[in-house]
C-alpha cells in the first residue's frame, strides 16, 4: 500500500531503505523520543531496526525520495496477552528539521483515510510523554481522545495516552 498526499509519500519500509532508517533514527532527538537510546549495543540496534523495517505496520514518510519519518503501528496486546487485531497502537517520529511543518500530520491523516477503510481495524492507540507537547497537540488536532495519564514503568517518565476509535 502506498498513499501519497499534498507533500509526502506513505508507504511500507523494507530493509532497502535500512540505511535512511538507521541515518533517522540515531538523530539525537528522535533516538531519545523513540526510546532507541535506551538500547546501547550497536548490533542490538541495528538487529531492532532490521525487526522494524519488516514489520507489515511499518510506515515510511517519504519527501521525494528522502526518508523523512516513520509510523509504526503494531497490533495492541488484548486480553490473555494475546495481539488483538482490532486495535492498533501507533508510534512515530520525524527528522527535526521537518518539525513545524505539517508533515507528521499530514501522514497520519492519510494513513488514518486509508485505515478508515478497513473493516476489522476499530481503534488506534498513541502513547506520549508528557513533556512533548508538540505531540500532545498533534494528536488532539487528529481527533484523538485523551484515556490516561500514567508513569512509563521503563524509563520512568510521565506519558499520556491517547485513542483514536475508527467505527
Amino acid at each position: 500500500m502506498t498513499i501519497y498526499t499534498q507533500r509526502l509519500i506513505i508507504r511500507h519500509l523494507s530493509l532497502d531503505d535500512y540505511p535512511q532508517y538507521a541515518d533517522l533514527t540515531s538523530q539525537p532527538e528522535v533516538e531519545s523520543g523513540a526510546g532507541f537510546n535506551l538500547i546501547n549495543n550497536p548490533q542490538m540496534i541495528q538487529s531492532a531496526l532490521k525487526r522494524q523495517l519488516r514489520a507489515p505496520g511499518s510506515y515510511g514518510i517519504f519527501k521525494g525520495s528522502q526518508l523523512i519519518g516513520a509510523i509504526l503501528l503494531f497490533k495492541r496486546i488484548g486480553k490473555g496477552g494475546r495481539p488483538d487485531d482490532h486495535h492498533l497502537e501507533m508510534s512515530y517520529f520525524l527528522t527535526p528539521t521537518c518539525w513545524r511543518q505539517g508533515y507528521m500530520s499530514e501522514a497520519i491523516t492519510g494513513l488514518i483515510a486509508n485505515l478508515r477503510g478497513h473493516p476489522l481495524i476499530e481503534s488506534i492507540v498513541a502513547e506520549v510523554f508528557v513533556d512533548n507537547k508538540r505531540s500532545m497537540a498533534l494528536l488532539k488536532r487528529l481527533k484523538f481522545a485523551f484515556v490516561t495519564e500514567m508513569r512509563d514503568p521503563i524509563v520512568g517518565r510521565q506519558k499520556v495516552i491517547y485513542e483514536l476509535k475508527l467505527t
